[in-house]
């Protein structure tokens, strides 16, 4: 019996050790999946033009994924367009119009725009898996997709804002509508972000919470008030 016991401990203690082994060896993880370059479109013919837009392109043409910007799907499935974070020549920026603001948005009296329009550098992002939604698997037209959509943006005195289009974090602003315009071999390839909200007087636009971004980790951002944004932009892939 001692013979079998000690056989058995020693069995046991192999298994032991081969378990504590496999624990610290880390699983491998499979191969994030990568950003997918395309092509952003941004509609706008002026800021004193109709139909009057909030945000529109800076009329240099597309803003194509580069070593100048980023206009990429992100591996996760959100749109991104960043052209915050390079400096180049010429440099690209978007126009930001805030000659729209929402009466008494800003604890019962009138928001604070720092300014009425102006060509600033801004990062666009939709995180539209915040809701549950990859935007490579989207289905096309009739079906309408909800997403959260923010603008970060520096004014020409360099200081950091951001336009935030999020129910989730700001109950009176509105989600984007995001339709699937094209597919190709069972995925999106062709994308329209658009208002998902028509007001009283007819006009298509969302309600924007303006945030002034705190520039102290121990600070909080502050709020500017709301504003109404209108716009139109197209992705494709390429």
């Amino acid at each position: 019996m001692k013979k079998v016991f000690k056989h058995v401990s020693t069995i046991a203690l192999l298994l032991t050790v081969v378990s504590i082994g496999l624990a610290d060896k880390p699983a491998k993880a499979g191969k994030p999946p990568s950003d997918t370059p395309v092509t952003t479109t941004i509609d706008g013919l002026g800021v004193n033009t109709l139909p009057t837009l909030r945000i529109q392109s800076d009329l240099a043409g597309s803003y194509k994924n580069s070593s100048s910007l980023s206009s990429i799907i992100q591996g996760i499935g959100d749109w991104e367009l960043d052209m915050l974070n390079f400096n180049s020549s010429p440099q690209r920026k978007a126009l930001i119009d805030l000659r729209d603001p929402v009466p008494g948005s800003l604890n019962g009296g009138a928001p604070i725009a720092p300014f009425s329009y102006q060509l600033v550098r801004a990062r666009f992002i939709t995180k539209c898996t915040q809701n549950g939604i990859d935007m490579r698997t989207m289905q096309p037209t009739p079906n309408v997709y909800p997403c959260p959509m923010a603008v970060a943006f520096d004014d020409a005195s360099g200081v950091r804002y951001r336009l935030a289009e999020n129910p989730s974090n700001f109950s009176e602003t509105n989600w984007v509508q995001i339709t699937c315009v094209t597919t190709a071999n069972t995925k999106c390839n062709q994308w329209k972000i658009e208002p998902s909200v028509t007001q009283l007087n007819g006009e298509r636009k969302n309600v924007a919470k303006l945030l002034k971004v705190a520039t102290n980790p121990h600070q909080t951002d502050q709020d500017m008030g709301d504003f109404y944004m209108s716009f139109t932009i197209h992705v494709t892939n390429p």
